[in-house]
Protein backbone atom coordinates (compact mmCIF):
# COMPACT_ATOMS: atom_id res chain seq x y z
CA UNK A 1 0.00 0.00 0.00
CA UNK A 2 1.28 3.44 -0.91
CA UNK A 3 1.61 5.79 2.05
CA UNK A 4 0.31 9.37 2.13
CA UNK A 5 3.92 10.59 2.09
CA UNK A 6 4.64 8.62 -1.07
CA UNK A 7 1.45 9.83 -2.74
CA UNK A 8 2.22 13.48 -1.92
CA UNK A 9 5.80 13.13 -3.18
CA UNK A 10 4.62 11.46 -6.37
CA UNK A 11 2.02 14.18 -6.99
CA UNK A 12 4.26 17.17 -6.18
CA UNK A 13 7.61 15.85 -7.45
CA UNK A 14 9.64 17.96 -5.00
CA UNK A 15 13.44 18.21 -5.08
CA UNK A 16 15.21 17.23 -1.85
CA UNK A 17 16.95 20.07 0.01
CA UNK A 18 20.66 20.56 -0.68
CA UNK A 19 21.51 19.87 2.96
CA UNK A 20 19.62 17.36 5.14
CA UNK A 21 17.73 18.73 8.12
CA UNK A 22 19.23 18.23 11.57
CA UNK A 23 16.10 16.71 13.12
CA UNK A 24 17.84 16.15 16.46
CA UNK A 25 18.53 19.88 16.77
CA UNK A 26 15.02 20.77 15.58
CA UNK A 27 13.39 18.49 18.15
CA UNK A 28 15.59 19.80 20.97
CA UNK A 29 14.55 23.35 20.09
CA UNK A 30 10.89 22.38 19.86
CA UNK A 31 10.93 20.27 23.00
CA UNK A 32 8.90 17.66 21.10
CA UNK A 33 9.30 15.01 18.42
CA UNK A 34 8.41 15.87 14.85
CA UNK A 35 6.12 13.20 13.36
CA UNK A 36 8.07 10.77 11.18
CA UNK A 37 5.73 11.18 8.19
CA UNK A 38 6.18 14.95 8.25
CA UNK A 39 9.96 14.55 8.46
CA UNK A 40 9.89 12.22 5.45
CA UNK A 41 7.85 14.74 3.42
CA UNK A 42 10.21 17.61 4.26
CA UNK A 43 13.29 15.45 3.65
CA UNK A 44 11.93 14.75 0.17
CA UNK A 45 11.61 18.50 -0.46
CA UNK A 46 7.93 18.88 0.37
CA UNK A 47 8.40 22.04 2.41
CA UNK A 48 6.66 24.84 0.58
CA UNK A 49 3.28 26.16 -0.46
CA UNK A 50 0.60 23.52 -1.05
CA UNK A 51 -2.61 24.34 -2.95
CA UNK A 52 -1.53 27.95 -3.25
CA UNK A 53 -2.33 28.69 0.39
CA UNK A 54 -1.10 26.06 2.85
CA UNK A 55 2.41 26.91 4.07
CA UNK A 56 4.26 24.03 5.68
CA UNK A 57 6.73 25.05 8.38
CA UNK A 58 10.28 23.86 7.76
CA UNK A 59 13.62 24.12 9.58
CA UNK A 60 15.81 26.94 8.29
CA UNK A 61 13.45 28.09 5.51
CA UNK A 62 15.74 30.87 4.31
CA UNK A 63 15.64 34.67 4.07
CA UNK A 64 12.20 36.26 4.14
CA UNK A 65 10.51 33.09 5.38
CA UNK A 66 10.74 33.38 9.18
CA UNK A 67 6.94 33.02 9.36
CA UNK A 68 7.31 29.37 8.27
CA UNK A 69 10.36 28.47 10.39
CA UNK A 70 9.48 25.23 12.19
CA UNK A 71 12.12 25.93 14.83
CA UNK A 72 10.26 29.10 15.86
CA UNK A 73 7.11 27.07 16.50
CA UNK A 74 7.98 26.60 20.18
CA UNK A 75 7.97 30.38 20.66
CA UNK A 76 4.59 30.63 18.91
CA UNK A 77 3.30 27.78 21.08
CA UNK A 78 4.41 29.59 24.24
CA UNK A 79 2.78 32.82 23.06
CA UNK A 80 -0.47 30.96 22.38
CA UNK A 81 -0.34 29.41 25.87
CA UNK A 82 0.05 32.92 27.33
CA UNK A 83 -3.07 34.01 25.40
CA UNK A 84 -4.96 31.03 26.83
CA UNK A 85 -3.83 31.85 30.38
CA UNK A 86 -4.69 35.56 29.98
CA UNK A 87 -8.10 34.51 28.56
CA UNK A 88 -7.51 36.51 25.38
CA UNK A 89 -8.10 33.37 23.32
CA UNK A 90 -10.03 30.32 24.44
CA UNK A 91 -8.31 26.96 23.98
CA UNK A 92 -10.19 24.05 22.45
CA UNK A 93 -12.80 22.82 24.93
CA UNK A 94 -11.29 19.34 25.14
CA UNK A 95 -7.61 20.32 25.28
CA UNK A 96 -5.80 18.36 27.97
CA UNK A 97 -4.23 20.63 30.61
CA UNK A 98 -0.78 19.10 30.03
CA UNK A 99 -0.94 19.47 26.23
CA UNK A 100 0.54 22.22 24.12
CA UNK A 101 -0.21 23.30 20.57
CA UNK A 102 2.76 23.42 18.21
CA UNK A 103 2.16 25.07 14.81
CA UNK A 104 3.30 23.15 11.73
CA UNK A 105 1.41 24.92 8.92
CA UNK A 106 -0.54 28.10 8.26
CA UNK A 107 -2.39 30.02 5.58
CA UNK A 108 -2.29 33.65 4.57
CA UNK A 109 -5.88 33.91 5.83
CA UNK A 110 -5.03 33.26 9.47
CA UNK A 111 -5.81 29.55 9.69
CA UNK A 112 -3.13 27.65 11.64
CA UNK A 113 -2.59 23.91 11.90
CA UNK A 114 -1.11 22.58 15.15
CA UNK A 115 0.11 19.33 16.58
CA UNK A 116 -1.37 18.74 20.02
CA UNK A 117 1.76 17.61 21.86
CA UNK A 118 1.93 16.13 25.34
CA UNK A 119 4.15 13.85 27.35
CA UNK A 120 1.46 11.15 27.17
CA UNK A 121 1.36 11.12 23.35
CA UNK A 122 3.41 8.53 21.52
CA UNK A 123 6.43 10.04 19.81
CA UNK A 124 5.07 12.12 16.97
CA UNK A 125 1.54 10.64 17.12
CA UNK A 126 -0.32 13.86 17.74
CA UNK A 127 -3.90 14.90 17.15
CA UNK A 128 -4.09 17.84 14.76
CA UNK A 129 -5.88 21.03 15.77
CA UNK A 130 -6.85 23.74 13.32
CA UNK A 131 -7.80 27.25 14.43
CA UNK A 132 -8.99 30.43 12.83
CA UNK A 133 -7.12 33.71 13.29
CA UNK A 134 -8.90 34.61 16.54
CA UNK A 135 -9.08 31.17 18.13
CA UNK A 136 -12.89 31.28 17.99
CA UNK A 137 -13.17 28.07 15.98
CA UNK A 138 -11.19 24.89 16.66
CA UNK A 139 -11.34 21.66 14.67
CA UNK A 140 -9.70 18.36 15.58
CA UNK A 141 -8.43 15.64 13.26
CA UNK A 142 -7.08 12.35 14.55
CA UNK A 143 -4.95 11.67 11.48
CA UNK A 144 -1.26 11.51 10.73
CA UNK A 145 0.02 14.83 9.39
CA UNK A 146 0.52 13.67 5.80
CA UNK A 147 -2.77 11.74 5.82
CA UNK A 148 -4.57 15.01 6.58
CA UNK A 149 -2.57 16.89 3.94
CA UNK A 150 -3.32 14.23 1.32
CA UNK A 151 -7.04 14.27 2.18
CA UNK A 152 -7.06 18.05 1.86
CA UNK A 153 -5.35 17.77 -1.54
CA UNK A 154 -7.91 15.19 -2.67
CA UNK A 155 -10.84 17.22 -1.33
CA UNK A 156 -11.81 14.46 1.08
CA UNK A 157 -11.76 16.57 4.25
CA UNK A 158 -14.28 19.28 4.89
CA UNK A 159 -14.65 21.52 7.87
CA UNK A 160 -15.49 25.04 8.80
CA UNK A 161 -11.84 26.05 8.45
CA UNK A 162 -10.79 23.78 5.60
CA UNK A 163 -12.13 25.98 2.85
CA UNK A 164 -13.33 24.49 -0.42
CA UNK A 165 -11.52 27.27 -2.31
CA UNK A 166 -8.30 25.45 -1.39
CA UNK A 167 -9.22 22.97 -4.09
CA UNK A 168 -9.27 25.69 -6.76
CA UNK A 169 -5.51 25.81 -7.15
CA UNK A 170 -3.39 26.26 -10.24
CA UNK A 171 -0.29 24.68 -8.75
CA UNK A 172 -0.39 21.76 -6.30
CA UNK A 173 2.99 22.53 -4.78
CA UNK A 174 5.53 25.32 -4.95
CA UNK A 175 8.78 24.89 -3.00
CA UNK A 176 10.03 27.81 -0.95
CA UNK A 177 13.18 27.87 -3.09
CA UNK A 178 11.02 29.03 -6.02
CA UNK A 179 9.47 31.93 -4.13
Amino acid sequence: MTTAVQQLIEAARPAPPAEPFDWGRVERRLGASVPQDYRELLDAGGGGLWLGCLRLHVPEPGPGLRHVDLERSRLESEQLQDLFEDEVVAPPDDLDPDAGLLPWASTGAGVTLYWQVSRAAASGAYPIRISDRNGDVWERYDLRTTDLLLRIVKGEVRGELLNESWLEYDTLFKPYADQ
